[in-house]
């Protein structure tokens, strides 16, 4: 399956993963998923060491590298599940061609967690109620979501069950009701966790209320890189990347960063 509309491949030529129809049912229902197993083994130590110099050798760093999406984290920006993914639920296909992409690259992160450390601050949530401008929404029609702001985590250490990572309350993103007071505790059963090995990705709409959680996992710590999507016409965050790198991305990665407007915000294809 897949979008003949919209960008067919990222910038290293290589096609976008289209999502399955069970993948898209889960995403829209729960407002989240998990896909296992995405990068190589090799690929993830490489990136993991590039994480370990930002948090521990900056120094050792170019200065346009010491980013969480510098170095060998550049090709997550736009590696073919993202493609996939978001041309299903965030690009627009009218902003969409061969050379350039139908949706926004606005924000990026590094998650570096130790074992004892929290971050359980639940935020989010019915997003389907949202009014435009907000950007933490999600609208849907038959057979179509519009996902707005959306997160992409990759997961490049081990996540085991219930032992951190981030937390959900599946559907929230669609709630009518606010989160009821049990939701205040970490360990109430509502909280939905996953599990995963290392190079998964999980996305999720900022519209769902999600929360990070209490890592207990004595085997390795939570190395996550958090990156954020966003439709061509809207911004949330105040994030640019070093233009140093973005001066020597290839063209077509250059567009996830172009201007935050949609009159003529296309590079037609050839």
């Amino acid at each position: 399956m897949g979008r003949p509309d919209l960008t067919p491949m990222n910038a290293d030529g290589i096609p976008a993963v289209a999502f399955t129809e069970e993948q898209r049912y889960i995403f829209d229902t729960k407002g989240w998923i998990a896909v296992p197993g995405v990068l190589s083994e090799d690929e993830a130590a490489e990136m993991r060491e590039h994480c370990r110099k930002l948090r521990e050798d900056r120094d050792a760093l170019q200065p346009h590298e010491r980013t969480s999406i510098g170095g060998p984290l550049e090709k997550l920006t736009d590696h073919p599940v993202i493609l996939g993914f978001m041309n299903e639920f965030v690009a627009h296909a009218g902003l969409a061609s061969e050379n350039c992409y139908g949706f926004r690259f606005e924000n990026s992160f590094l998650s570096w967690r130790e074992l004892g450390s929290t971050n359980f601050r639940p935020h989010g949530g019915r997003g389907l109620l949202n009014v435009p401008g907000n950007s933490h929404e999600y609208h849907v029609r038959y057979d179509e979501v519009h996902a707005g702001l959306t997160r992409a985590v990759w997961e490049l250490n081990p996540v085991e069950y219930r032992t951190g990572g981030t937390l959900f309350l599946s559907g929230s993103h669609k709630a009518a009701f606010r989160s009821p007071k049990s939701t205040e505790n970490e360990d109430c059963p509502l909280w939905e966790p996953y599990e995963c090995p290392a190079g998964s990705v999980l996305f999720f709409t900022e519209a769902i209320t999600h929360t990070g959680a209490t890592w207990t996992n004595e085997k390795n710590p939570r190395v996550a890189i958090f990156n954020c999507y966003n439709t061509i016409g809207q911004k949330w965050h105040k994030w640019e990347p070093h233009p140093d790198q973005l001066a020597a991305m290839p063209p077509k990665r250059q567009t996830l960063f172009r201007g935050v407007y949609c009159q003529d915000n296309l590079i037609a294809a050839d």
